[in-house]
């Protein structure tokens, strides 16, 4: 196995790639002809490259899962639907794979020992899909609540593509780089809200993030806004991971330039981590993070010293971080915002506060939730399934009352067990398992420590998402289901070297 370089020539060529992809969405936006002609041509591109090697297909459609939260960063409008351009790409690389399998006839995701259980799963799936049909739950609402769990398609792509170590090495390029730019692009956006007068400019940035659903941006006091992307889910996975390697791989071991910009990247996903301002995420992290310093005493036999060490080292950084966002909204520059509470403060706010209309919201959901799961409880309700419920929010107030019906709901496991039943849960579950087993078989026979390291970093940002999705559903949704097909494919192909 080759030693980790994460910054190598895929990292530097996906950099400059989202740059260029991120800037012809923002005049996209501006001219909806430029959006459809991008859309196309992106969409035709993706087809013809994946045909020559399936290898960049995949690494284009990821690349755009990284960054695109929902995947409208392009879109097409045909009669008021409105395509997406994650579903464009997924559809070309899809059907380029279905053409490379009628050539090949090739199937290696069969030899998996997850093969049968990811066939329980679908099943459970196209179950929901009948039963909400069945029950007339629209069509629209159907295929938007369950559309996510299409990725899971990628499966039989990540298998053929991810099969030795220089493929997952510039899988990880390709995400570091997009978490790279993900983390600029939040800070850019950051100092942008905090600092510029202009009304129409902000408004029409806003609009930009807001309508291509890349995240939400949400005044939190006089010059300090929220920046949240959904796919700051990737800066959580890709900090756990890079955490476990710089405890665990002694610095001899790396070269200078890999070691500055490891530290680089645990800096700009931290902070993008915490300009978030998700409690879900924070959540996630500290018991992630707990787990780990578990395992580090108990498995790894470190002693307290060292522990307390790291320790002073993640409360450093945090300071630091901490006092360099409260100078970048507080910084006063010339036709400028400027002052305002420091970051600190806000951080406090944000762990204490118990009245939020979101939070509010989010219980105020519980209640319908579980009673709507019991209506139908083995066999669930079905795809499009909707809950109505009293929500907090002050723009629903004012449009109905407060009332809000919905099929997309954040208790994840709940909408599970609403959509596709305790049967639907327990086998995605039992799938999640075997995978998590997957990944406990290598670091119980590897004798190679890099490589124990690195999958000990997948498991641990694994159990992140697992967590996470308690009150922020990410798997049913692309952006989880990237992060399973990843540690799928690349525990895999680590299990089969070792064979080797």
């Amino acid at each position: 196995m080759d030693k980790f370089n994460f910054f190598g020539k895929t990292f530097k060529i996906t950099f400059w790639f989202i740059i260029i992809f991120e800037t012809i969405s923002f005049l996209g936006f501006n001219f909806p002809s430029v959006d459809k002609i991008v859309f196309i041509l992106l969409t035709i591109a993706t087809f013809i490259i994946s045909l020559r090697k399936l290898e960049y297909g995949l690494w284009i459609i990821l690349t755009e899962l990284f960054i695109g939260s929902f995947g409208y960063l392009f879109s097409y409008n045909i009669d008021g639907f409105n395509i997406s351009i994650r579903l464009g790409l997924f559809l070309a690389l899809f059907l380029a794979w279905l053409i490379y399998f009628v050539r090949t006839k090739k199937l290696e995701f069969k030899k998996s020992n997850l093969f049968w259980p990811f066939v329980l799963l679908i099943c459970f799936i196209i179950l929901g899909f009948l039963i909400g049909y069945l029950k007339h739950n629209g069509l629209k609402n159907i295929f938007f609540d369950a559309n996510g769990y299409l990725y899971f398609g990628l499966i039989f792509i990540a298998f053929t593509v991810i099969n030795d170590w220089r493929k997952i090495n510039r899988l990880f390029q390709v995400m570091i780089a997009a978490v790279s730019v993900m983390a600029i692009k939040t800070l850019v956006l950051l100092f942008y809200f905090s600092h510029t007068t202009d009304e129409n400019a902000v408004r029409l940035v806003y609009r930009w993030v807001r309508d291509t659903r890349v995240g939400e941006i949400t005044q939190f006091s006089q010059n300090f806004f929220r920046v949240f992307f959904q796919s700051h889910i990737y800066a959580l996975f890709i900090f756990l991971i890079l955490f476990i390697l710089l405890v665990l791989i002694t610095r001899q071991n790396w070269d200078k330039k890999n070691y500055r910009m490891l530290w680089l990247m645990i800096a700009l996903s931290s902070l993008t981590l915490i300009i978030s301002f998700s409690r879900s995420f924070w959540l996630a992290l500290a018991m992630t993070l707990f787990l780990i310093f578990l395992y580090l005493v108990l498995k790894e036999k470190i002693g307290w010293r060292k522990i307390m060490k790291v320790i002073g080292i993640m409360i450093l950084v945090s300071a630091l971080e901490i006092g360099f966002l409260t100078f970048l909204i507080t910084v006063k520059i010339p036709g400028g915002k400027g002052g305002g509470p420091s970051a600190a403060s806000l951080i406090r706010e944000r762990l204490t506060a118990t009245e939020e209309a979101a939070i509010g919201s989010r219980y105020q959901l519980l209640k319908p939730l579980i009673k709507k799961s019991l209506e139908s409880p083995i066999w669930g309700s079905g795809f499009g399934a909707t809950v109505t419920y009293q929500t907090l929010d002050p723009r629903t107030k004012e449009l109905s009352g407060g009332y809000y019906t919905s099929y997309a709901f954040e208790w994840g496991y709940l909408d599970t067990v609403v959509k596709m039943g305790l049967l639907g849960l327990l086998t995605y579950l039992f799938f999640l398992w075997k995978i998590l087993k997957n990944g406990l078989d290598i670091l119980k026979h590897s004798v190679n420590r890099e490589i124990k390291v690195f999958v000990l970093g997948l498991l641990f940002g694994f159990l992140s998402l697992i967590v996470t999705h308690f009150t922020t559903p990410y798997l049913n949704h692309p952006l989880g289901i990237g992060i399973i097909l990843i540690c799928i494919a690349v525990f895999n192909t680590l299990a089969n070297e070792k064979k080797n």
